[in-house]
């Protein structure tokens, strides 16, 4: 811990001598001044942890000094030592310079020390409490900055996973999402059109059991790549691709991309194309 410095603030060079002399042991740096306005000059460039100042002094009373010394530096501690201790005095030093202790003249030895340190620690309580609360308020600040960087991840996120539906769902092809435990997850808009697949559904409930076979394996033995696999639903050729979703090393599902052969009812039997829509003619 760095030495602390008091201050002992009177106009009575004897006085200043007396608490130097009683002083002199002490295990703090004492400094002295005859005059509030000396006192002043000192706080300017000395850190002071206590100041001691009399009450009655010509031009600047030791509520006055003690007022001025509460403004600019409130962690200094300040006690008043006067011999005059009428109750309006001591009301006033409270009122008007926050004064820690009144102390009187004369005094006794032992106590004044004793009051001195306990001075002291008061203001070790006051810098540890003022640490503390600027550590608060900076790690305060921290957590303030790291939940909007999070809440604007979030929002980054949020507009990423909409834009990414939305592009599915506007995919030509039928695409259904399975989870990682074999559960309809996603269906894109053209998937509804051609068939039913409730979100929710197991698997094995809406596929063929080729197919249902496929998306299984892809999930328990964690395909690296996609499986093509040809099967038939609702009566049509499905040509479809099981492609595993993976974040890292952790397999999320699988993205199942159909693509329905055309029905033959739907083809010219010339040229096997689909038929042009039938024109109408107006008589």
């Amino acid at each position: 811990m760095n030495e602390k410095t008091v201050l002992c603030v009177d106009d009575e060079p004897s006085i200043l001598s007396a608490l130097k002399r009683l002083l002199r042991r002490e295990p703090y740096r004492l400094l002295t001044a005859n005059s509030g306005a000396e006192a002043l000059q000192i706080l300017q460039h000395e850190d002071i942890a206590l100041i001691v100042s009399d009450h009655r002094m010509p031009e600047m009373t030791g509520t006055e000094l003690l007022s001025e010394v509460q403004n600019f530096s409130p962690d200094t501690v300040r006690v008043m030592l006067s011999g005059y201790a009428e109750a309006a005095a001591i009301v006033e030093a409270i009122n008007k310079g926050h004064i820690f202790r009144f102390l009187g003249k004369p005094w006794n030895d032992e106590e004044l020390k004793a009051n001195l340190r306990a001075c002291l620690e008061q203001h070790e309580f006051i810098a540890r409490h003022r640490a503390l609360t600027e550590e608060l308020a900076k790690r305060n600040a921290e957590l303030r900055w790291l939940s909007e960087k999070q809440q604007h991840l979030i929002e980054e996120r949020t507009r990423s996973l909409q834009m990414a539906q939305e592009v599915v769902q506007a995919l030509p092809l039928p695409v259904v999402g399975v989870s990682h435990d074999g559960l309809v997850a996603l269906v894109n808009a053209e998937a509804n059109k051609l068939l039913n697949f409730p979100i929710g559904a197991a698997v094995e409930d809406v596929f063929p059991t080729e197919l249902t076979q496929v998306v299984q394996q892809s999930v328990s033995l964690g395909f690296a790549a996609r499986v093509f696999v040809q099967t038939n639903i609702a009566g049509r050729t499905v040509q479809a691709s099981v492609v595993p979703l993976r974040n890292g090393d952790d397999l999320r599902g699988s993205l199942i991309l159909m693509e329905f052969s055309p029905d033959l009812s739907e083809l010219d039997s010339a040229t096997h194309e689909p038929k042009a829509p039938a024109s109408s003619h107006c008589l």
